[in-house]
């Protein structure tokens, strides 16, 4: 006795339905690249451009504390520390 398959459907290839499917992707114009960038890469990309301007700002004071023009406002200072209950 002899069992056949149901509606004789032979079996593909795992390698070439991925062919078929790239194929068809390209037939329908998604086959091009893309580039995405997350919203977390964009915060370090802003992290990185503010690092350049603090170490700016930290040469400046350090400059300013060697030649002895550095001057700290203690009114600042206060109003900063009740701003943030501190």
């Amino acid at each position: 006795m002899r069992i056949e398959r149901p509606n004789h459907i032979q079996p593909i290839n795992p390698y070439r339905q991925q062919e078929m499917k790239q194929e068809e992707a390209r037939a329908k114009g998604k086959g091009r690249d893309q580039l995405e960038i997350s919203t977390e890469a964009l915060e370090l990309q802003k992290s990185q451009d503010t690092a350049a301007e603090r170490a700016e700002r930290i040469a400046e004071l350090k400059e300013q504390v060697q030649n002895g023009t550095y001057h700290v406002d203690a009114k600042v200072i206060a109003e900063a520390l009740l701003r943030k209950g501190l």
